[in-house]
């Protein structure tokens, strides 16, 4: 993704004349502040920012929209937003408005932000965690052959991250719980 894309960009979609300008530019700002925060939401879990704007695109609008109009109103390529809509479908943040006799599904955000949050965290959090335990498990068996001099301080560093690891496991599935994830 280009720096063009790091904030929406203006929709194609003309505003109803009858609004005054700066009524448009407060919509427009709006939008982008929306997207900019679920941008930055998504990166802190460790996914594409595209994913928090394109879910910001979604809950800023009143009506669902086509890939095509989230692709315009971001300044994104197609493929991008396609994969971002099926990467939040499968978060559970977004539906496809089906039967709507267009011919092109329509996709709309669900409110509820554990969905998005809890999606973000089965994504990256939890697959981290588990990684973390099998590193600390392959260095653990590193320390017999360790100096002598290093392996009563390596050890105790390696027990020390080990139980912020059990800790770490034993509160995320309470967190997916109230997220929703489980």
């Amino acid at each position: 993704m280009t720096a063009k894309t790091l904030s929406p960009t203006l929709p194609e979609t003309p505003f109803d004349s009858s609004e005054p300008a700066g009524s448009q530019a407060a919509v427009l700002e709006f939008e982008e502040g929306l997207g900019a925060l679920f941008g930055d939401l998504a990166e802190l879990f460790g996914n594409p920012r595209s994913y928090g704007l394109i879910y910001g695109t979604l809950f800023a609008s009143r009506e669902p929209l086509s890939m095509e109009a989230i692709a315009e109103r971001l300044g994104v390529g197609i493929g991008s937003v396609s994969m971002g809509l099926r990467r939040l479908e499968e978060f559970g943040a977004i539906e496809r408005e089906r039967g709507t006799g267009r011919g092109t599904a329509l996709f709309f955000a669900k409110l509820e932000m554990r969905l998005l949050v809890g999606g973000f965290l089965r994504e990256r959090v939890l697959p981290r965690i588990a990684a973390t335990g099998t590193q600390v498990e392959a260095l653990t068996s590193l320390v017999p052959s360790l100096p002598p001099e290093e392996r009563k301080v390596s050890k105790q560093r390696l027990e020390r991250l080990s139980r912020w690891h059990s800790r770490a496991k034993s509160i995320l599935p309470f967190i997916e719980k109230l997220l929703g994830g489980g």
